[in-house]
């Protein structure tokens, strides 16, 4: 063959070697440019995807949530609703009270030996309470059966100056139903009543009526009896009226259907278990 035919053969031939590789650099190329704008298309579809889907499952989180808290308040509602008594399993008509959310952190229980079980059975630890054992209206005062925020112990007026409350319930009077002479009674009450207001004088002050007994109690012949726990109660809502204080009669909280303690909720027919105590405590709670 003439060698000039094969030089121009052999020039054609790279020319067309070289075009197929330049039209495959190219299509590898689009390929190339093609694959990326479809991956990132891809990568945003699921982004979006995945943000709609959090934002769903954020809007059914929150109506769910919101949804108990309606069930939640309905419930209390309908609980507070509900009626404030109860058969219990000696078939006495208890009244029966729900709890709430005070946490009593405002509040001071001032009293004798029923005071204090309510204190140990308490389950509102931020409550305060300054009573004592053996405590009696005439010693209120003067008592240092207190113990103060120093440790020491002191008195009730000692104790009332180290902070300010919002509410003050007072309970005495089951120490004195022995008492002969109930003017006496209700001198100290005032007595006491009229301190708490000077040392306290924003605070709302509810002077409660003496808890009933029970009926084992009255059947020992003792002054400390229902016919006298009334009497003293009255003398009480009476100073109550006379001092512009609020009286409280929390008797219902815990007495059966002939007003009385019901037996099994008291050991010696005067200081209550922690069950009855709960019982007075919300109470005085709900009607405060």
């Amino acid at each position: 063959m003439d060698p000039n035919k094969k030089a121009l053969l052999r020039k054609k031939r790279v020319r067309i070697q070289q075009n197929f590789i330049t039209a495959l650099c190219l299509a590898c190329m689009i390929f190339t440019v093609g694959w990326s704008v479809y991956a990132a298309k891809l990568e945003i579809s699921e982004a979006e995807a995945a943000n709609a889907s959090n934002s769903s499952a954020a809007s059914d989180s929150s109506a769910a949530k919101k949804k108990k808290n309606v069930s939640g308040k309905k419930k209390a509602d309908s609980s507070a609703a509900d009626v404030s008594s109860e058969d219990d399993s000696s078939g006495y008509d208890v009244h029966f009270v729900m709890d709430t959310d005070d946490d009593l952190s405002d509040a001071v229980f001032i009293g004798d030996s029923r005071t204090v079980g309510l204190m140990n059975s308490t389950d509102k630890p931020q409550a305060t309470f300054l009573c004592a054992v053996g405590l009696h209206i005439d010693t209120a005062l003067t008592d240092a059966s207190v113990t103060l925020d120093n440790g020491n112990l002191g008195t009730i007026p000692q104790a009332l100056e180290q902070k300010q409350f919002g509410r003050v319930y007072i309970n005495f009077g089951t120490n004195e139903l022995g008492w002969p002479y109930i003017d006496v009674f209700k001198e100290h009450y005032t007595a006491l009543v009229q301190k708490i207001k000077e040392l306290q004088p924003n605070a709302v002050i509810y002077a409660e009526g003496i808890l009933p007994l029970t009926a084992s109690q009255d059947m020992k012949g003792d002054s400390v009896n229902n016919e006298n726990a009334l009497r003293f109660s009255q003398a009480i809502k009476e100073v109550a009226a006379e001092q512009g204080i609020e009286y409280l009669d929390c008797s219902s909280a815990v007495a059966d259907a002939n007003g009385m303690l019901p037996e099994e909720a008291s050991t010696d027919g005067i200081h209550m278990t922690s069950e009855y105590c709960l019982k007075w405590q919300n109470f005085i709670i709900d009607n405060t």
